[in-house]
């Protein structure tokens, strides 16, 4: 098990401290990332319809993916409002199966406030190369930073 710290390329801007969403740590352990991040405004924490509506221009696939909700059976039944972190982990997925195109790979996630109140979340990401997640999950972040600055600032 490997832990690598946030570093400066996981977030929009020179200053880390200033990303919307700011990754803790990340944990590289047996076929799964364990990241743990932070949104420590408020109003970044969540959703909107047009946050989900910028993310599914770049990635039309979002409201296609699987996901267990109280809505449906699919993402886009939650993505409008949903956590920021979950949304962080679809397009992680994403990106992960983009890469793996040629592969009959299929990626799973799983998202969870470890501390609500603080803003802070665990996203937990399967993987066939660790070097390709961290690599998705970075890209998701910094698109995420920068969708959030775009849509909710």
């Amino acid at each position: 098990m490997s832990e690598l710290a946030s570093q400066g390329d996981v977030t929009a801007g020179p200053d880390p401290s200033a990303a919307p969403i700011q990754v803790r740590t990340i944990t590289v352990q047996t076929g799964r990332l364990v990241c743990d991040i932070v949104i420590p405004d408020e109003r970044f924490r969540r959703t909107t319809p047009g946050l989900a509506a910028f993310a599914a221009e770049r990635f039309p696939d979002l409201p296609h993916h699987a996901c267990v909700n109280a809505k449906g059976a699919a993402f886009g039944d939650v993505m409008e409002h949903t956590s920021t972190a979950h949304l962080l982990e679809h397009l992680a997925i994403s990106l992960q199966t983009r890469a793996a195109a040629q592969a009959a790979d299929s990626f799973v996630g799983t998202t969870e406030w470890t501390d609500e109140q603080a803003g802070e979340a665990r996203v937990q990401l399967s993987f066939r190369d660790d070097l390709e997640a961290l690599r998705a999950f970075n890209e998701a972040t910094r698109f995420l930073n920068i969708a959030v600055l775009t849509c909710l600032a």
